[in-house]
């Protein structure tokens, strides 16, 4: 009988930090908003990475909740990210097929024909917040992409390739390239700085896209374009320590993990999907061992900036860093894709 492969030290750790989320977390105290979406998004992949019976039990209870509440798209795009398990999700839980592809159909023609746009079409954050974010890119477009693949339709390139070049051009920092948290539809006053976690939403973007997409097409080549851009801009912002700062060039802004850890997933699956060159395999070494240090005894991912509202260098400098939903789900989903990886 062949030897079982050894286990490695990223298996280990993803195990370590969901077990530590789900043995101090309940799930139904969780909801299905755009950060915690994410979380159990990382949790997904963390079963599909280890098997982790803690986390699909987790995922479970979470699901028989709010199925069973109901989840009920509305004009916030947060409400929308449950969207981002799919169409894993229903594989790996087949017992829930029926419901969550009556929450697949539900947001798609919410995106679709209800969602606030602008008079351009581009999508507006929330009716309390009636400007174009940064975030809405990763809460629409791979949303879009992922129910259409539930939803067995391939209509979705436009409407989700679109939203992601308007996002782009308006919030463009004209210097350095890379992009600024929001724009305010109306007066057009803008948010200051290159914002370390609105970055990530761009990186993170492309590397969901990119397997969604046929080799060789217009669209691959489009987003491969995108990505190899962004993650090429961000390399020269990379701290000694391994991480990117919440600013991204002001050296007196701290360190951050919930970006970084989202360059670290969008480094690898661009890696993975032959768009990146051998050429950020140090920059990928670095972020890893530099977001290990991040994790505690206890299993807790820390360093996450809270909540963020746009703002000025200067607030954006001031926020508090701890554990937060979004960080460990972008953490996670950067350790699976190091198990893919190896």
């Amino acid at each position: 009988m062949p030897a079982s492969k050894p286990r490695s030290s990223t298996a280990t750790l993803i195990d370590r930090i969901a077990d530590s989320w789900c043995a101090r977390n309940r799930p139904e105290s969780m909801n299905t908003d755009w950060g915690q979406s994410l979380l159990a998004y990382g949790l997904m992949k963390a079963v599909q990475a280890t098997g982790n019976a803690n986390a699909r039990e987790y995922l479970r209870r979470w699901l028989t909740y709010h199925l069973g509440a109901g989840v009920h798209p509305n004009y916030f795009v947060g409400s929308w990210s449950i969207g981002l398990l799919y169409p894993d999700v229903v594989e790996l839980f087949p017992e829930f097929r029926y419901p969550l592809e009556g929450v697949a159909q539900r947001i798609d023609r919410f995106i679709r024909h209800k969602a606030i746009r602008n008079g351009d079409g581009v999508l507006l954050h929330n009716v309390d917040l009636p400007h174009i974010y940064i975030d809405s890119i990763y809460y629409s477009a791979p949303i879009l992409a992922k129910l259409g693949s539930t939803l067995r339709r391939d209509d979705w390139k436009p409407e989700a390739l679109g939203q992601l070049r308007e996002h782009l051009r308006i919030l463009r920092d004209p210097a350095t390239g890379l992009f600024i948290h929001c724009q305010e539809n109306l007066s057009e006053r803008r948010s200051e700085g290159a914002w370390g976690r609105g970055n990530g939403w761009v990186a993170m973007t492309c590397a969901e896209l990119l397997p969604l997409l046929p080799g060789g097409s217009a669209e691959r080549r489009e987003i491969s374009t995108i990505l190899l851009e962004v993650l090429t801009r961000l390399l020269p912002y990379q701290t000694r320590g391994g991480l990117w700062r919440t600013i991204l060039p002001d050296k007196t802004s701290y360190q951050e993990t919930s970006a970084s850890a989202m360059y670290l997933f969008a480094m690898l699956r661009g890696r993975q999907q032959g768009v990146l060159p051998a050429t950020f395999d140090e920059a990928i070494s670095r972020c890893q061992r530099g977001l290990r240090r991040y994790v505690t005894s206890d299993g807790k991912f820390e360093g996450t900036s809270e909540g963020t509202w746009p703002g000025t260098v200067e607030y954006y400098k001031s926020l508090a860093c701890g554990e937060w939903w979004w960080g460990t789900g972008a953490y996670l989903l950067a350790l699976a894709e190091e198990i893919e990886s190896e």
